[in-house]
Protein backbone atom coordinates (compact mmCIF):
# COMPACT_ATOMS: atom_id res chain seq x y z
CA UNK A 1 0.00 0.00 0.00
CA UNK A 2 1.68 3.17 -0.85
CA UNK A 3 0.99 6.00 1.49
CA UNK A 4 -2.28 7.75 1.36
CA UNK A 5 -1.08 11.33 2.79
CA UNK A 6 0.35 13.89 0.81
CA UNK A 7 4.40 14.59 1.42
CA UNK A 8 4.66 16.73 4.70
CA UNK A 9 8.19 18.62 4.26
CA UNK A 10 11.45 17.60 2.83
CA UNK A 11 13.18 17.76 5.94
CA UNK A 12 11.52 14.59 6.58
CA UNK A 13 13.12 11.94 4.48
CA UNK A 14 13.39 8.52 5.41
CA UNK A 15 16.91 9.13 7.48
CA UNK A 16 15.34 11.75 9.13
CA UNK A 17 11.95 9.80 10.11
CA UNK A 18 14.32 7.48 11.94
CA UNK A 19 15.98 9.70 14.10
CA UNK A 20 12.93 11.11 14.81
CA UNK A 21 12.02 7.80 16.52
CA UNK A 22 15.05 7.31 18.61
CA UNK A 23 15.02 10.80 19.72
CA UNK A 24 12.00 10.84 20.61
CA UNK A 25 11.02 8.03 22.86
CA UNK A 26 7.78 6.98 24.19
CA UNK A 27 7.89 6.93 27.90
CA UNK A 28 4.40 7.06 28.37
CA UNK A 29 2.77 4.12 30.66
CA UNK A 30 -0.21 4.64 28.60
CA UNK A 31 -0.26 4.54 24.82
CA UNK A 32 -0.10 7.70 23.08
CA UNK A 33 -3.33 7.21 22.09
CA UNK A 34 -5.05 7.01 25.14
CA UNK A 35 -3.38 9.79 26.60
CA UNK A 36 -4.72 11.90 23.17
CA UNK A 37 -7.90 10.51 23.52
CA UNK A 38 -8.54 10.68 26.72
CA UNK A 39 -7.33 14.05 27.06
CA UNK A 40 -9.05 15.31 24.13
CA UNK A 41 -12.47 13.60 25.40
CA UNK A 42 -12.49 14.84 29.03
CA UNK A 43 -10.04 17.62 29.69
CA UNK A 44 -10.06 19.50 26.48
CA UNK A 45 -11.22 23.36 26.48
CA UNK A 46 -12.11 23.45 22.64
CA UNK A 47 -14.49 20.41 23.00
CA UNK A 48 -18.05 21.71 22.49
CA UNK A 49 -21.31 20.02 23.31
CA UNK A 50 -22.20 19.94 20.06
CA UNK A 51 -20.14 16.43 19.08
CA UNK A 52 -20.07 15.27 22.67
CA UNK A 53 -23.87 13.87 22.31
CA UNK A 54 -22.36 11.76 19.47
CA UNK A 55 -19.94 10.69 22.20
CA UNK A 56 -22.93 9.34 23.87
CA UNK A 57 -23.78 6.43 20.75
CA UNK A 58 -20.64 5.16 22.04
CA UNK A 59 -22.81 3.77 24.93
CA UNK A 60 -25.40 2.37 22.92
CA UNK A 61 -25.41 -1.63 22.32
CA UNK A 62 -23.88 -3.42 20.24
CA UNK A 63 -21.35 -1.42 18.79
CA UNK A 64 -19.05 -3.57 20.45
CA UNK A 65 -19.47 -6.30 18.10
CA UNK A 66 -16.95 -7.18 15.67
CA UNK A 67 -17.70 -5.68 12.20
CA UNK A 68 -15.65 -5.30 8.80
CA UNK A 69 -12.95 -2.91 8.72
CA UNK A 70 -13.21 0.32 6.74
CA UNK A 71 -11.05 0.79 3.90
CA UNK A 72 -8.37 2.75 4.73
CA UNK A 73 -7.50 4.02 1.25
CA UNK A 74 -10.77 5.19 0.53
CA UNK A 75 -12.02 6.58 3.52
CA UNK A 76 -9.37 9.37 4.98
CA UNK A 77 -9.06 12.64 4.37
CA UNK A 78 -5.96 13.21 2.37
CA UNK A 79 -5.70 17.25 2.16
CA UNK A 80 -2.35 18.45 3.20
CA UNK A 81 -1.61 19.99 6.42
CA UNK A 82 -0.34 23.46 6.72
CA UNK A 83 -1.98 26.06 9.55
CA UNK A 84 1.07 26.46 11.33
CA UNK A 85 4.66 26.64 11.45
CA UNK A 86 7.74 26.04 13.17
CA UNK A 87 9.76 23.64 15.21
CA UNK A 88 7.01 21.98 17.01
CA UNK A 89 5.13 21.82 13.51
CA UNK A 90 7.82 20.32 12.42
CA UNK A 91 7.96 17.96 14.97
CA UNK A 92 4.13 17.03 14.77
CA UNK A 93 4.63 16.82 11.13
CA UNK A 94 7.08 14.13 11.43
CA UNK A 95 5.48 11.83 13.37
CA UNK A 96 2.57 12.18 10.67
CA UNK A 97 4.47 11.32 8.13
CA UNK A 98 6.54 8.60 10.37
CA UNK A 99 2.96 7.61 10.94
CA UNK A 100 1.96 7.08 7.31
CA UNK A 101 5.39 5.41 6.65
CA UNK A 102 4.60 2.92 9.26
CA UNK A 103 1.14 2.54 7.67
CA UNK A 104 2.83 1.34 3.84
CA UNK A 105 4.85 -1.00 5.82
CA UNK A 106 1.56 -2.44 7.20
CA UNK A 107 2.34 -1.50 10.60
CA UNK A 108 -0.87 -0.11 11.95
CA UNK A 109 -0.34 -0.38 15.43
CA UNK A 110 3.02 1.56 15.22
CA UNK A 111 1.42 3.89 12.73
CA UNK A 112 -1.52 4.67 15.55
CA UNK A 113 1.42 5.66 18.64
CA UNK A 114 2.81 8.44 15.75
CA UNK A 115 -0.63 10.10 14.71
CA UNK A 116 -1.66 10.24 18.23
CA UNK A 117 1.59 12.29 19.15
CA UNK A 118 1.13 14.59 16.05
CA UNK A 119 -2.42 14.91 17.52
CA UNK A 120 -1.28 16.05 20.65
CA UNK A 121 1.17 18.60 19.44
CA UNK A 122 -1.41 20.02 17.13
CA UNK A 123 -3.74 20.13 19.79
CA UNK A 124 -1.31 22.21 21.63
CA UNK A 125 -0.46 24.36 18.75
CA UNK A 126 -4.29 24.80 18.39
CA UNK A 127 -4.09 23.53 15.08
CA UNK A 128 -7.42 21.62 15.25
CA UNK A 129 -7.65 21.28 11.70
CA UNK A 130 -4.08 19.30 12.03
CA UNK A 131 -5.45 17.16 14.64
CA UNK A 132 -8.59 16.23 13.53
CA UNK A 133 -6.79 14.83 10.28
CA UNK A 134 -5.17 12.64 12.46
CA UNK A 135 -7.91 11.67 15.03
CA UNK A 136 -9.32 10.93 11.26
CA UNK A 137 -6.34 8.46 10.53
CA UNK A 138 -6.38 6.85 14.11
CA UNK A 139 -10.00 6.02 13.71
CA UNK A 140 -9.98 4.39 10.39
CA UNK A 141 -6.69 2.23 11.29
CA UNK A 142 -8.67 1.44 14.45
CA UNK A 143 -11.39 0.30 12.56
CA UNK A 144 -8.86 -2.01 10.39
CA UNK A 145 -7.49 -3.34 13.22
CA UNK A 146 -10.93 -4.35 14.24
CA UNK A 147 -10.92 -2.08 17.55
CA UNK A 148 -14.40 -0.64 16.65
CA UNK A 149 -15.06 1.67 20.29
CA UNK A 150 -11.53 2.61 20.31
CA UNK A 151 -12.21 3.82 16.07
CA UNK A 152 -15.41 5.47 17.26
CA UNK A 153 -14.39 7.47 20.19
CA UNK A 154 -11.51 8.36 17.85
CA UNK A 155 -13.57 9.60 14.97
CA UNK A 156 -16.04 11.12 16.96
CA UNK A 157 -13.23 13.56 18.48
CA UNK A 158 -12.68 14.20 14.61
CA UNK A 159 -15.70 15.17 14.03
CA UNK A 160 -16.29 17.38 16.91
CA UNK A 161 -12.55 19.48 16.13
CA UNK A 162 -14.00 19.81 12.56
CA UNK A 163 -17.32 21.35 13.40
CA UNK A 164 -15.26 23.14 16.32
CA UNK A 165 -13.17 24.36 13.55
CA UNK A 166 -14.90 25.29 10.94
CA UNK A 167 -13.84 22.43 8.54
CA UNK A 168 -16.59 20.81 6.31
CA UNK A 169 -14.28 18.72 4.75
CA UNK A 170 -13.25 17.24 8.15
CA UNK A 171 -16.88 16.69 8.92
CA UNK A 172 -17.64 14.82 5.55
CA UNK A 173 -15.00 12.37 6.24
CA UNK A 174 -15.40 11.61 10.09
CA UNK A 175 -19.17 11.40 9.05
CA UNK A 176 -18.41 9.15 6.44
CA UNK A 177 -15.99 6.86 8.53
CA UNK A 178 -18.22 6.57 11.68
CA UNK A 179 -21.21 6.07 9.07
CA UNK A 180 -19.16 3.40 8.00
CA UNK A 181 -18.59 1.93 11.45
CA UNK A 182 -22.70 1.75 11.94
CA UNK A 183 -23.24 0.23 8.37
CA UNK A 184 -20.48 -2.66 9.32
CA UNK A 185 -22.56 -3.45 12.17
CA UNK A 186 -25.92 -4.22 10.49
CA UNK A 187 -27.28 -0.72 11.60
CA UNK A 188 -28.21 0.42 8.00
CA UNK A 189 -30.40 3.30 9.22
CA UNK A 190 -27.90 4.91 11.77
CA UNK A 191 -25.45 4.98 9.03
CA UNK A 192 -27.18 5.98 6.11
CA UNK A 193 -28.46 9.13 8.15
CA UNK A 194 -24.22 9.89 8.67
CA UNK A 195 -24.37 9.26 4.95
CA UNK A 196 -26.59 11.80 4.23
CA UNK A 197 -25.49 14.51 6.58
CA UNK A 198 -21.94 13.56 4.87
CA UNK A 199 -23.41 14.18 1.55
CA UNK A 200 -25.48 17.50 2.29
CA UNK A 201 -22.36 19.04 3.79
CA UNK A 202 -20.31 17.81 1.20
CA UNK A 203 -22.34 19.42 -1.34
CA UNK A 204 -22.10 22.76 -0.02
CA UNK A 205 -18.48 22.42 -0.43
CA UNK A 206 -18.60 21.65 -4.11
CA UNK A 207 -15.23 19.10 -3.26
CA UNK A 208 -16.31 16.66 -5.64
CA UNK A 209 -13.85 13.71 -4.14
CA UNK A 210 -16.23 14.31 -0.93
CA UNK A 211 -19.02 14.03 -3.01
CA UNK A 212 -18.46 10.85 -4.60
CA UNK A 213 -17.38 9.37 -1.13
CA UNK A 214 -20.83 10.09 -0.14
CA UNK A 215 -22.65 9.42 -2.82
CA UNK A 216 -20.80 5.84 -3.08
CA UNK A 217 -21.69 4.65 0.62
CA UNK A 218 -25.10 5.58 0.46
CA UNK A 219 -25.01 3.33 -2.83
CA UNK A 220 -23.66 0.10 -0.69
CA UNK A 221 -26.66 0.86 1.50
CA UNK A 222 -29.45 1.28 -1.09
CA UNK A 223 -26.80 -2.17 -2.45
CA UNK A 224 -27.65 -3.93 1.17
CA UNK A 225 -31.16 -3.23 1.77
CA UNK A 226 -31.82 -4.91 -2.15
CA UNK A 227 -32.92 -1.49 -3.66
CA UNK A 228 -30.75 -2.10 -6.54
CA UNK A 229 -32.29 0.47 -8.57
CA UNK A 230 -31.14 3.43 -6.49
CA UNK A 231 -27.86 1.72 -6.27
CA UNK A 232 -27.44 2.42 -9.84
CA UNK A 233 -28.20 6.10 -9.57
CA UNK A 234 -26.22 6.37 -6.73
CA UNK A 235 -23.02 4.69 -7.62
CA UNK A 236 -22.99 6.24 -10.90
CA UNK A 237 -23.20 9.22 -10.02
CA UNK A 238 -20.05 8.63 -7.30
CA UNK A 239 -18.31 7.78 -9.91
CA UNK A 240 -18.54 10.44 -12.12
CA UNK A 241 -17.92 12.69 -9.72
CA UNK A 242 -14.66 10.69 -8.57
CA UNK A 243 -13.29 10.65 -12.32
CA UNK A 244 -14.07 14.45 -11.75
CA UNK A 245 -11.61 14.52 -8.71
CA UNK A 246 -8.92 12.46 -10.32
CA UNK A 247 -9.35 10.19 -7.62
CA UNK A 248 -8.53 6.98 -8.81
CA UNK A 249 -8.94 4.45 -5.75
CA UNK A 250 -12.53 5.90 -5.35
CA UNK A 251 -13.27 5.57 -9.19
CA UNK A 252 -12.44 1.99 -8.91
CA UNK A 253 -14.18 1.37 -5.83
CA UNK A 254 -16.86 2.84 -6.95
CA UNK A 255 -16.73 1.38 -10.50
CA UNK A 256 -16.14 -2.90 -9.05
CA UNK A 257 -19.45 -2.04 -6.50
CA UNK A 258 -21.46 -0.72 -9.73
CA UNK A 259 -20.56 -3.71 -11.82
CA UNK A 260 -21.67 -6.13 -8.83
CA UNK A 261 -24.91 -4.41 -8.43
CA UNK A 262 -25.56 -4.99 -12.50
CA UNK A 263 -24.54 -8.22 -11.95
CA UNK A 264 -27.05 -9.31 -9.83
CA UNK A 265 -29.79 -6.95 -12.01
CA UNK A 266 -28.50 -9.24 -15.18
CA UNK A 267 -27.12 -6.28 -16.90
CA UNK A 268 -23.38 -8.36 -17.77
CA UNK A 269 -22.77 -5.91 -20.69
CA UNK A 270 -23.19 -2.68 -18.09
CA UNK A 271 -21.05 -4.63 -15.38
CA UNK A 272 -18.73 -5.24 -17.72
CA UNK A 273 -17.68 -1.86 -18.46
CA UNK A 274 -18.14 -0.59 -14.68
CA UNK A 275 -15.48 -3.31 -14.43
CA UNK A 276 -13.15 -2.40 -17.46
CA UNK A 277 -13.25 0.97 -15.20
CA UNK A 278 -12.72 -0.07 -12.24
CA UNK A 279 -9.17 -2.24 -13.52
CA UNK A 280 -8.34 1.13 -14.93
CA UNK A 281 -8.78 3.48 -12.37
CA UNK A 282 -7.29 0.58 -10.36
CA UNK A 283 -3.95 0.37 -12.35
CA UNK A 284 -3.69 4.38 -12.46
CA UNK A 285 -3.94 4.16 -8.73
CA UNK A 286 -1.60 1.40 -8.61
CA UNK A 287 -3.46 -0.44 -6.15
CA UNK A 288 -3.50 -3.88 -6.68
CA UNK A 289 -6.06 -5.19 -4.93
CA UNK A 290 -8.49 -2.88 -6.74
CA UNK A 291 -7.58 -4.21 -9.96
CA UNK A 292 -7.91 -7.93 -8.29
CA UNK A 293 -11.39 -6.72 -7.74
CA UNK A 294 -12.17 -6.05 -11.10
CA UNK A 295 -10.61 -8.48 -12.55
CA UNK A 296 -12.64 -11.43 -10.58
CA UNK A 297 -15.81 -9.59 -12.09
CA UNK A 298 -14.48 -10.34 -15.24
CA UNK A 299 -13.31 -13.58 -15.48
CA UNK A 300 -16.68 -14.64 -13.54
CA UNK A 301 -19.01 -13.43 -16.72
CA UNK A 302 -16.69 -14.28 -19.41
CA UNK A 303 -15.80 -18.07 -17.86
CA UNK A 304 -20.06 -18.06 -17.72
CA UNK A 305 -20.16 -16.91 -21.22
CA UNK A 306 -17.59 -19.52 -22.34
CA UNK A 307 -15.61 -16.73 -24.10
CA UNK A 308 -12.37 -18.11 -22.56
CA UNK A 309 -10.26 -16.18 -24.80
CA UNK A 310 -11.66 -13.38 -23.12
CA UNK A 311 -11.39 -14.74 -19.77
CA UNK A 312 -7.72 -16.44 -20.52
CA UNK A 313 -6.66 -12.54 -20.64
CA UNK A 314 -8.05 -11.23 -17.47
CA UNK A 315 -6.69 -14.47 -16.08
CA UNK A 316 -3.19 -13.86 -17.06
CA UNK A 317 -3.73 -10.17 -15.43
CA UNK A 318 -4.82 -11.82 -12.42
CA UNK A 319 -1.40 -14.66 -12.31
CA UNK A 320 0.60 -11.71 -12.72
CA UNK A 321 -0.79 -9.65 -9.51
CA UNK A 322 -0.76 -12.76 -7.46
CA UNK A 323 1.76 -15.58 -8.26
CA UNK A 324 4.54 -13.95 -7.65
CA UNK A 325 4.08 -13.35 -3.98
CA UNK A 326 6.02 -14.74 -1.58
CA UNK A 327 4.96 -16.74 0.60
CA UNK A 328 1.92 -17.71 -0.93
CA UNK A 329 -1.27 -15.61 -0.13
CA UNK A 330 -4.88 -15.88 0.23
CA UNK A 331 -5.27 -14.09 -3.65
CA UNK A 332 -2.33 -16.45 -4.82
CA UNK A 333 -5.05 -19.49 -3.73
CA UNK A 334 -8.02 -18.05 -5.73
CA UNK A 335 -5.88 -17.69 -8.61
CA UNK A 336 -5.32 -21.20 -8.80
CA UNK A 337 -8.75 -21.94 -8.51
CA UNK A 338 -9.84 -19.66 -11.70
CA UNK A 339 -7.34 -21.49 -13.24
CA UNK A 340 -8.48 -24.68 -12.34
CA UNK A 341 -11.86 -23.77 -13.33
CA UNK A 342 -10.43 -22.41 -16.70
CA UNK A 343 -8.67 -25.69 -17.10
CA UNK A 344 -11.70 -27.79 -16.92
CA UNK A 345 -13.37 -25.30 -19.46
CA UNK A 346 -11.14 -25.81 -22.04
CA UNK A 347 -10.90 -29.94 -21.49
CA UNK A 348 -7.41 -30.07 -19.77
CA UNK A 349 -8.02 -31.78 -16.46
CA UNK A 350 -4.54 -32.60 -15.89
CA UNK A 351 -3.66 -29.19 -15.66
CA UNK A 352 -7.19 -28.44 -13.76
CA UNK A 353 -5.90 -31.04 -11.02
CA UNK A 354 -2.50 -29.50 -10.67
CA UNK A 355 -3.88 -26.07 -10.20
CA UNK A 356 -6.20 -27.07 -7.47
CA UNK A 357 -3.92 -29.14 -5.63
CA UNK A 358 -1.38 -26.52 -5.64
CA UNK A 359 -4.53 -23.88 -4.83
CA UNK A 360 -5.64 -26.71 -1.75
CA UNK A 361 -1.95 -26.69 -0.24
CA UNK A 362 -1.80 -23.03 0.05
CA UNK A 363 -5.59 -23.14 1.93
CA UNK A 364 -4.38 -25.60 4.36
CA UNK A 365 -0.65 -23.36 5.12
CA UNK A 366 -3.15 -20.44 5.37
CA UNK A 367 -5.66 -22.37 7.24
CA UNK A 368 -8.62 -21.22 5.13
CA UNK A 369 -10.82 -23.91 6.00
CA UNK A 370 -13.86 -23.22 3.51
CA UNK A 371 -11.33 -22.10 0.70
CA UNK A 372 -9.84 -25.83 1.66
CA UNK A 373 -13.27 -27.02 1.22
CA UNK A 374 -13.83 -26.12 -2.14
CA UNK A 375 -10.50 -27.27 -3.88
CA UNK A 376 -11.14 -30.85 -2.26
CA UNK A 377 -14.77 -30.95 -3.78
CA UNK A 378 -13.09 -29.65 -7.40
CA UNK A 379 -10.62 -32.40 -6.97
CA UNK A 380 -13.04 -35.41 -6.45
CA UNK A 381 -15.35 -34.05 -8.94
CA UNK A 382 -12.53 -34.53 -11.69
Amino acid sequence: MTSIWLALGENWATNGLTELAHRQPRIHRVKPWEKTLGLCLGRAPEMKHSYLLVLGLLLLPGLNQPASALNLEEQLDIRPLDATQGPSRDVADGWMQLGNQQLSEGNLTEAVDSWAEAAEIYRLLGDGQAAGQAYGSIGAAFATLGQYPEAERALVLRIGTARDNDDPLGQVYGLNNLGNLYINQGRLMQGQTYFEEALQIARTTGDSRAIGLSLSNLGQVATQRGDLDVAVRLLEAAANYRILASDYVGEAHSSNSLGDVYVALGRETNAIGAYRVGLRAGVEAGNSALQIRALDGLLGIYLDRDELDIAKQYLDQRSALTLGTTPPDLQTALTYRWLGDYYLKTDAPARSEQAFTQGLQIARRLQQKSLEAEFINRLLAL
